[in-house]
């Protein structure tokens, strides 16, 4: 499943949209139409037995109402309509579905007239699901997907209605709501195009369905404004990253100053430097794109890319057989004693499901415990979870809580490394130190984290609320918020 984030200005164009109504109006012509020869057809006959429709009673009522011609679209025909192409799923209580597509526009668009207007007041959002999933898309399942993905998303406390398509080989529906709540709030979920994409994921893991199209498979044609650029780039580097001429990072961005495309590296809050890709007047952070687009992990393949083709370019020269000359016993050099050193084996690909940055796999193999956002196909939410290597068993270990401060760490382990000059308090204890502001204004010890205790509470819900971060990222996320909401209190004071 994926979804497709549309927003409008008309409620009654996207109603009309979503109901059909050009297919209505022209089928309902065509019936009138077929109807009226019908009746001029009959019309003799009709005559000729005038004298005797007294005596026909009920049979020639129905016949009466059989030919009569029919009825606009409105009313309770918006439900029993003669179009086969659409059918409407479920809705809130408050919109009139009974009283015509006109009446369900006014519904849906009531809270907006409570507040100033704004650019985009509907909300219209397509959930598309694979071909593969169509015996098992039900009426009642797609009506429950697309309720349960409103929740996730935030979009609640406002009007809406659920239209499914049968126009396409693929399962899909229509979600049009407004964009302004019941209480006067702007719904702005509707832009957070990151947290669609980490919803939809949940959902696919939570009902089993098939993963959509990826960025490089979407057909950008369908989309419009600055989504359909973010795609259409991320495409485009795709096909740049793989040329031939690419070989360094130089000639990389050479390759993409070619085609219009530049990119800018920005000094960030905590020092470290953010990549952003540019295009006519959009910027896009490389995180958005795809947060494999940094320059550290795109040097890095392009080290083993010339790697690799320098070891295929050499060829290998036996050397000219030779008697050996055996070293006689006092030049033979006695073997050093070596140490039994301990490596942790990489994180297996898609452990427990959870998305990893690859900092974070690198801090996983110098023994420290990395946090993981892990959706279960049972939940609605998913958790952060912890992740470590365990020395006893030889295995990963994932647990909610942080491993404890004394867990047992290989000596041999521990001097691989101080020589490697990673400092001990890596190898000691869970390995994060993180230091933030809470709610209340006082800030978060570091200590606690250093030394594997749980994470505090507000720090918790935090994190619950803003699923699919790593830590480092929900750290600084949460600290600029903490910001903000000092400087407001500041300003009402």
């Amino acid at each position: 499943m994926i979804a497709y984030i549309i927003n409008g200005k008309s409620f009654g164009n996207c109603v009309d949209y979503v109901t059909r109504r050009a297919l209505e109006e022209r089928l309902y012509n065509e019936q009138s139409h077929q109807q009226k020869t019908a009746k001029r057809k009959y019309e003799p006959a009709k005559r000729l037995a005038g004298e005797h429709e007294a005596h026909v009673g009920a049979a020639g009522a129905r016949w009466q109402s059989h030919h009569d011609s029919p009825q606009p679209n409105n009313g309770e025909d918006i439900i029993e309509h003669l179009s086969k192409d659409w059918h409407l799923l479920c809705a809130t209580s408050d919109i009139r579905i009974y009283e015509g597509r006109k009446a369900m526009a006014e519904d849906i668009a009531r809270p907006t007239n409570t507040r100033k207007p704004i650019k985009d007041p509907v909300g219209h959002i397509s959930l598309d699901f694979h071909p593969k999933d169509k015996s098992i898309m039900t009426d009642e399942l797609i009506a429950e997907i697309a309720q349960d993905y409103m929740r996730q998303m935030g979009l609640t406390n406002t009007p809406f209605v659920v239209v499914r398509h049968y126009d396409k080989e693929h399962p899909h529906c229509h979600i049009v709501f407004s964009r302004v709540d019941y209480d006067g709030k702007i719904l702005t979920q509707t832009t957070n195009f990151k947290k669609n994409e980490r919803v939809c994921k949940a959902l696919n893991r939570k009902y089993q369905l098939m993963q959509g199209k990826s960025k490089l498979n979407t057909d950008v044609s369908k989309l419009r404004g600055k989504e359909k650029v973010r795609y259409q780039l991320v495409q485009d580097i795709a096909k740049l990253f793989i040329h031939p001429s690419v070989k360094d990072w130089d000639s990389y961005l050479v390759n993409l100053r070619q085609h219009g495309i530049t990119v800018k590296e920005k000094a960030g809050k905590a020092g470290r430097m953010n990549l952003y890709y540019c295009v006519g007047r959009h910027e896009f952070w490389y995180r958005k794109l795809n947060q494999y687009l940094s320059r550290e992990n795109l040097e890095k393949v392009f080290r083993a890319r010339s790697e690799k083709q320098k070891g295929t370019s050499q060829v290998v020269k036996k050397p000219v057989s030779q008697k050996p000359i055996m070293p006689t016993p006092s030049d033979t050099p006695k073997p050093k004693p070596q140490s039994k050193s301990v490596v942790i084996p990489p994180l297996p690909d898609g452990f427990m499901g959870a998305r990893i940055a690859p900092h974070d796999l690198d801090r996983y193999q110098r023994g420290e415990a990395i946090c993981a956002y892990i959706c279960n196909p049972d939940d609605i939410v998913g958790k952060h979870h912890w992740i470590w290597y365990d020395f006893k068993t030889g295995q990963p270990r994932c647990e909610l809580t942080p491993p404890l401060a004394d867990r047992y760490i290989p000596d041999a382990f521990k001097q691989s490394q101080l020589s490697g000059n990673v400092s001990s308090s890596h190898t000691q204890g869970a390995g994060i130190n993180l230091s933030s502001s809470s709610f209340s204004g006082n800030p978060i010890p570091d200590e606690g984290f250093a030394h594997g205790s749980a994470l505090p509470d507000d720090f918790k819900l935090w994190l619950s609320r803003h699923p699919g971060l790593s830590i480092d990222e929900a750290l600084h996320r949460y600290r600029d918020e903490q910001k903000a909401k000092q400087r407001r209190k500041s300003m009402k004071l």
